[in-house]
C-alpha cells in the first residue's frame, strides 16, 4: 500500500519534472539538476535553506523553519530584506511573498520525507496589505501539491506583535484555512498582553529577550505557564550547555543546527529530478 507521504512526493516529483531547467520568459519557477526549485523574481534567484526546530529532551526534530536566499545580478548574494524593501507596491510585495513560500514548500516536500512541520515567515507589511482572506491563495497552492495545511506553520514577525488586533485577525484567517500559526514576542509581558486576544500554536522568543528579563529560567517558566496549548520555542540558542530549557520547550539555533539547503534530511523519499535519455524522473 502506498503511503500518503509517498503519494505527495510522487505528485511533487511530477510537478517538478514539468518545470524548465533554464529560465523562461513568463515562468517564475524552474528546477535544478539536483531536484531543487528556485524562483525567478525580476532576475533575482530565490532559493531555500531550512533550520531545524528540536525537542532538546528527546533530540527529535519537530520541524524546520524556511529562510530565503537570494542571488542578484552577477550571482552576488542579496539580502532578502533588501529585496522585500525594494518592492514598495503592495501587490508586488504580496506576489513576492507568495512566490517565496511556494519555493519553500516545494523544496521542503521534495527534500523532507517525514511528517515534520514547515515554518514559513510572512512579511510584516503583508499583514495589512492583504485586504481579503489571509491564507486562501496559499491554501490553493498547498492543496494542489497534496500537502496537508496542518503541517505548515505560518509565522508572524515580531513587529506584528505590537498590533494585537491586526495580528489576531490575520492569524485567525490562516487558522480558518487550515494552517497552524506562530507568533514572535519581544518579552514575556508582551505575550501576557496578547494571550487573551491572539491565537497561537507556537510562541517564539529569543534567547537575548529571555536574558534581558534578569532570570531567564524564571521568565521562561512564566511564559510556558501562560502558553496554554501553544508550545514555546526558544530561538537563537547558540550553546546547549548554557541553555536550561524546561521539559516541553523547543529550541532553535546554531547549537541544534544551522540553516542548510537541499537535500534537507535523510529520507528514502529524497530524490533528484533529472532526464536520462528522455526517461521519466527517478528516485535518488
Amino acid at each position: 500500500m502506498t503511503s500518503p507521504t509517498s503519494q505527495i512526493a510522487d505528485r511533487v516529483r511530477d510537478f517538478l519534472y514539468r518545470l524548465p531547467l533554464e529560465r523562461q520568459a513568463g515562468r517564475q519557477l524552474r528546477r535544478l539538476a539536483d531536484g531543487g526549485v528556485v524562483g525567478d523574481w525580476f532576475g533575482c534567484e530565490l532559493s531555500s535553506v531550512f533550520q531545524p526546530i528540536v525537542d532538546p529532551s528527546s533530540g527529535q526534530v519537530v520541524g524546520h523553519e524556511a529562510f530565503l536566499r537570494c542571488l542578484g545580478g552577477g550571482r552576488r548574494d542579496l539580502s532578502p530584506w533588501v529585496l522585500f524593501s525594494a518592492n514598495a507596491d503592495d501587490d508586488r510585495l504580496i506576489a513576492l511573498d507568495r512566490l517565496a513560500r511556494t519555493v519553500h514548500a516545494l523544496n521542503f516536500i521534495a527534500s523532507v520525507g517525514d511528517d515534520g512541520l514547515l515554518f514559513l515567515n510572512v512579511h510584516g507589511r503583508l499583514l495589512a496589505a492583504v485586504a481579503g482572506d489571509h491564507g486562501a491563495a496559499f491554501r490553493k497552492v498547498v492543496d494542489a501539491l497534496g500537502f496537508a495545511p496542518g503541517r505548515i506553520v505560518i509565522e508572524a514577525p515580531v513587529v506584528a506583535s505590537r498590533q494585537a488586533d491586526l495580528l489576531s485577525f490575520v492569524l485567525r484567517n490562516y487558522r480558518h484555512n487550515g494552517f497552524r500559526v506562530a507568533v514572535n514576542v519581544e518579552s514575556v509581558a508582551q505575550w501576557h498582553a496578547l494571550s487573551g486576544i491572539v491565537p497561537a500554536d507556537f510562541i517564539k522568543i529569543g534567547t537575548a529577550a529571555l536574558q534581558a528579563e534578569g532570570d531567564a529560567r524564571k521568565a521562561l517558566d512564566a511564559l510556558q505557564a501562560r502558553a496554554g496549548s501553544a508550545r514555546v520555542i526558544v530561538t537563537r540558542v547558540e550553546d546547549r550547555a548554557s541553555s536550561d530549557l524546561p521539559h516541553g520547550v523547543l529550541a532553535q539555533g546554531f547549537a541544534y543546527g544551522a540553516p542548510f539547503g537541499r537535500p534537507a534530511v535523510r529520507s528514502p523519499l529524497r530524490f533528484a529530478v533529472r532526464r536520462e535519455g528522455g526517461q521519466a524522473p527517478v528516485s535518488g
